[in-house]
């Protein structure tokens, strides 16, 4: 099925994990980073995390600030992998209900958090609208 904004939602989880990866795995990252990817999470932004807990934009937005370089590690870099990205629904207005496979590794420990993101296509940015992200191994 040709859906250029499907096409855009799944880049979006891309171009936001490799934030985090730089984000998370190195303390020397520039702010201003943070600033360009803070946009994308509206201010009705909703995660599930894997251990059930309900977080919203704000607290999701000020741990991630705080967190700057948490994963930093030169024997074993923070690493995100993105695998098994598709797009699941279809529905008006620019929202796609997307699904994803996220591999981590931390300081070498390997895990995988499968997730599913109502993402919305505005205009020139993609924002993510909820999360909802389970450990699955």
């Amino acid at each position: 099925m040709n859906d250029p904004i499907g096409d855009r939602c799944l880049g979006e989880v891309e171009r936001l994990h490799r934030f985090f990866e730089r984000w998370l795995g190195d303390a020397a990252t520039d702010p201003a980073e943070f600033a360009r990817a803070e946009p994308a999470w509206p201010s009705d932004f909703t995660l599930i995390a894997p251990d059930g807990a309900v977080l919203d934009r704000a607290a999701v937005t000020g741990w991630l600030r705080q967190a700057r370089g948490v994963h930093a590690d030169p024997a074993a870099p923070f690493r995100i992998e993105i695998r098994n990205a598709a797009v699941r629904l279809v529905l008006p207005g620019g929202f796609r209900l997307c699904t994803y496979d996220e591999w981590q590794s931390v300081h070498g420990v390997e895990s995988l958090r499968r997730s599913t993101a109502l993402l919305e296509a505005r205009g020139d940015v993609v924002l993510w609208r909820h999360l909802q992200e389970t450990w699955a191994g």
